[in-house]
């Protein structure tokens, strides 16, 4: 028997080294992380894949690029829209996990503990305090092994994570809503820079041949100058003339250059690729004759930021009602099968079941602060929402605007740019070899070039200014059900609706007649008051638990009502609970 204990308390003495050992050896290894820079064969490594994977899958130009091969390009390959989406992918997918979080929790456990010696025990008597004279005694094994599979639920974790999932629910619309934000603005931003890179296409080779035109003349007036052929007054104001001209010719150069690279980083394809584009051989402002109102209505029923606003609302809403919550007592309700290897026993396994009530008292005490905090983020929430809806109607007018003064500046530049084209082929068709008919050609060529710019220029505005007016009223330009399977398809659909707008059309939603208070009545409305723990605990069991979230559906706030004369408003929330 004692050799037994020996041999236990050496195993044990060795056990005990070894994990001495294994703390000391951790703690050594923890204590040596240090920062670790990038070397410059990673960083190499890394830069070369990062380029591949920026432009891997991506189809080769193979023809002249039309407005809509452009907007096609830049929805299926830009960065920055590939980003928006993985965004809104990441809050779908947290979605799909919070589903997961409602369910009870289901754990399995198994335990080995070991002994070196029997826990045996004596007693002791409870009157007398006469401590028994028998031989100890033990009810266990020395090595012990347990295993039990239990399941519980806990009812204020389970409300709690409800409205969790709510608000993730509705951070993933949020998701959306700035995808949609995104390609709003990625389309504007394609338009301008296709007309851009349009303009450098048409002009750059006029350009150079009225550059090389004005240096030549240029030259010519120096030497006159210096053979004091004219009056030096006369020969410097000549020269000032053609530099000048040259310096408009090298802004316009400069104003050019860098458009191409613009459009090749928005559609994503390497910035030195030679892009060919298929310019139309006429230029006309897109038709607008929709009333402000409906714009108005429109951009209240579909603006994503609204919308934006809205889900955040309801998640504030969510807090508060969570708030309520975790002033509520938690009930634990508990399952198990269990198995105890114990020798002992009468019955190794058996079943297990129970109930736990705990009540967080702190809770209780500091809610009212909690409850009063989300109330006023609720309120800041609501507000900001007002405020963004003000500045959305603001928006749709200035976009209006914007568009019709940039329609009347191209028109302008178009009657100029004529009128400079005749002047240009008049001075060619009379230009002699003196030095007088060089500048006049030069000039007029500059001239011409420089109203063609300012043509191309404005008309790129109007595009710019049509799509703003667009993303304004959330017009989009192709609804999410519609899937092309590839490029070539994505380019007919775009192309086949920007002719729609072309002619005026929007792809929006008929609006209700009103019916009901003013908005503004219904901002000021005087609330519930909110300082009765006990009603918010019913309101909440009434209204806070009777629907679960639908986020893949509208809102009954956002959707448009029969028999209601107001603009809807999108995302509005009950202020009420």
């Amino acid at each position: 028997m004692f050799r037994g204990k020996d041999h236990m308390t050496r195993t044990f003495s060795t056990a005990g080294r070894l994990l001495a050992s294994a703390s000391m050896v951790a703690l050594l290894a923890a204590c040596a992380v240090t920062p670790e820079p990038f070397t410059k064969d990673e960083l190499a490594t890394q830069s070369v894949d990062d380029r591949t994977a920026m432009f891997k899958g991506g189809e080769p130009l193979t023809g002249p690029l039309t407005v809509s091969d452009a907007i096609a390009r830049a929805l299926r390959y830009n960065l920055d829209k590939r980003s928006k989406m993985m965004e809104e992918a990441l809050a779908l997918g947290q979605t799909d996990v919070d589903r997961w979080d409602l369910l009870p929790k289901l754990t399995a456990n198994a335990g080995y503990n070991e002994r070196s010696e029997p826990n045996a025990t004596r007693s002791r008597d409870l009157y007398t305090q006469t401590t028994s004279t028998s031989n100890p005694s033990y009810s266990a094994d020395r090595v012990s092994k347990t295993v039990d599979l239990t399941m519980s639920w806990n009812v204020l974790d389970f409300g709690l994570t409800y409205f969790t999932a709510k608000s993730n629910a509705d951070r993933a619309l949020v998701a959306t809503e700035r995808r949609r934000k995104a390609v709003h603005n990625l389309i504007s931003e394609v338009r301008f820079a296709f007309w851009r890179a349009a303009a450098y296409q048409t002009l750059n080779d006029e350009v150079n041949k009225a550059v090389a035109e004005a240096r030549v003349a240029l030259g010519k007036a120096k030497q006159v100058e210096q053979e004091n052929l004219k009056a030096p007054v006369e020969s410097l104001r000549y020269q000032k003339s053609l530099l000048e001209t040259l310096r408009q010719l090298t802004a316009i150069q400069q104003e050019l250059s860098t458009a191409r690279i613009e459009l090749a980083a928005l559609i994503n394809v390497p910035p030195g690729t030679e892009i060919k584009l298929a310019v139309p051989e006429t230029m006309a402002p897109p038709q607008w004759d929709t009333s402000l109102d409906r714009m108005e209505e429109q951009a209240f029923l579909n603006n994503p930021d609204l919308h934006e606003q809205g889900y955040l609302s309801r998640i504030t809403l969510d807090d508060t009602k969570k708030a309520i919550i975790k002033m509520l007592p938690g009930v634990t309700f508990s399952a198990g099968r269990n198995y105890d290897y114990n020798s002992f026993l009468m019955d190794n396994h058996w079943y297990e079941a129970g109930a736990k009530l705990s009540w967080n008292l702190m809770n209780v005490i500091s809610g009212p602060s909690a409850l009063k905090y989300a109330e006023s983020n609720e309120e800041v929430a609501k507000a900001r929402r007002i405020a963004l809806r003000m500045a959305v109607l603001a928006q749709v007018h200035v976009s209006e605007r914007q568009f019709r003064n940039a329609s009347s500046q191209f028109e302008q530049s178009d009657e100029l740019w004529k009128v400079d084209k005749r002047l240009a082929e008049l001075s060619d068709a009379k230009a002699a070899n003196d030095a007088s008919g060089m500048l006049e050609r030069v000039a007029g060529h500059a001239s011409a070039i420089a109203s063609q710019l300012r043509r191309f220029q404005t008309y790129a505005q109007v595009e710019q200014a049509y799509a703003k007016m667009q993303a304004t009223m959330g017009d989009d330009l192709l609804p999410d059900s519609i899937k092309a399977e590839n490029l070539g398809d994505l380019s007919k659909l775009v192309a086949k609706r920007l002719d729609q707008w072309g002619k005026g059309q929007m792809a929006v939603t008929e609006v209700a007649a009103p019916a009901s208070a003013p908005v503004a009545a219904q901002e000021v409305a005087p609330t519930e008051d909110k300082s009765d723990l006990l009603s918010n605990v019913f309101r909440f069991i009434r209204e806070g638990l009777k629907q679960p979230a639908e986020p893949e559906k509208q809102s009954e706030a956002d959707a448009p009502r029969p028999n209601d004369n107001r603009p809807p408003m999108a995302g509005d929330v009950a202020s009420a609970r």
